[in-house]
């Protein structure tokens, strides 16, 4: 009994640490080739996994605002699930000074609500699909979008692919007005349309920052096995809540990430 319940963490253990089997993101297309495995502990690589070529890119990601949009993955090695987040930057070359603000947060089940890994083939599918858009208060242009994943289960990592988005306009709202008319003596109605450009640039600004963490700046996500709780100023309203069991809060020097998280040096 003893010798099968050793062979069995084993094997859990190697499903669980495979290196050459990490996820990276499908949809929308990320710049380049980028690798499947985390963040460097150090940060030296945030934004996007710097490396040669990062932001070549492949395909140009057509953004509609208001339309519903994928979130897919290659790769089969989920850890056990995680919480996610989809953000944005005006920064189309990203630096670690570049401000990223969340549109879409996931806590618990991505990219999978599998326990363990789903296999070990770095091209391998089954992972789950997310559906997102692009809200109304992000004005047409160009963009960076990034995933990240806080991996459930393994070492304490930050994973992020990025990609290159264009955000078109989308069928904008409108907001109705009853004018009296002078002469008729009857109502008409008057269409207004959307907020212009610069007053959805500010109302991007009031978006939450991407929480940022395991990349040495002193914030880290809580032991393996447990689901990151995204803290409130980092979360946002667009949430997906995908985990039964209980969140828990990242540990240390955490703050409210307000402003543009960056490694300590």
């Amino acid at each position: 009994m003893l010798h099968a319940s050793f062979r069995l963490a084993a094997l859990v253990a190697i499903s669980i640490t495979t290196a050459s089997a990490h996820i990276i993101m499908e949809s929308p297309v990320p710049y380049g080739k980028p690798d499947s495995n985390p963040l460097l502990a150090d940060g030296s690589d945030f934004p996007c996994k710097q490396r040669p070529d990062v932001y070549k890119i492949v395909k140009q990601n057509i953004m509609p605002i208001g339309q519903p949009q994928t979130l897919s993955f290659i790769g089969q090695a989920t850890h056990g699930g995680g919480s996610c987040q989809i953000s944005l930057t005006t920064d189309k070359q990203p630096t670690k000074d570049s401000v990223w603000k969340v549109i879409e947060s996931i806590e618990g089940g991505c990219p999978s609500s599998a326990p363990g890994n789903l296999g070990d083939d770095p091209t391998g599918r089954g992972t789950d699909q997310f559906s997102f858009s692009i809200p109304p208060m992000i004005a047409p242009g160009d963009y960076t979008l990034a995933w990240t994943w806080f991996n459930k289960i393994g070492n304490r990592e930050m994973y992020m692919n990025c990609a290159p988005v264009t955000v078109t306009g989308g069928t904008q709202q409108r907001f109705k007005r009853f004018t009296h008319h002078p002469s008729a003596g009857h109502r008409h109605r008057r269409t207004h349309e959307a907020a212009p450009v610069s007053k959805r640039a500010e109302a991007m600004d009031s978006l939450p920052n991407m929480f940022v963490a395991n990349i040495g700046n002193g914030c880290s996500t809580a032991e393996s096995g447990t689901t990151l709780a995204i803290p409130k100023a980092n979360l946002g309203t667009n949430v997906k809540s995908l985990d039964s069991e209980k969140l828990v809060p990242p540990v240390g020097n955490c703050g409210d990430q307000s402003a543009a998280a960056e490694p300590k040096s």
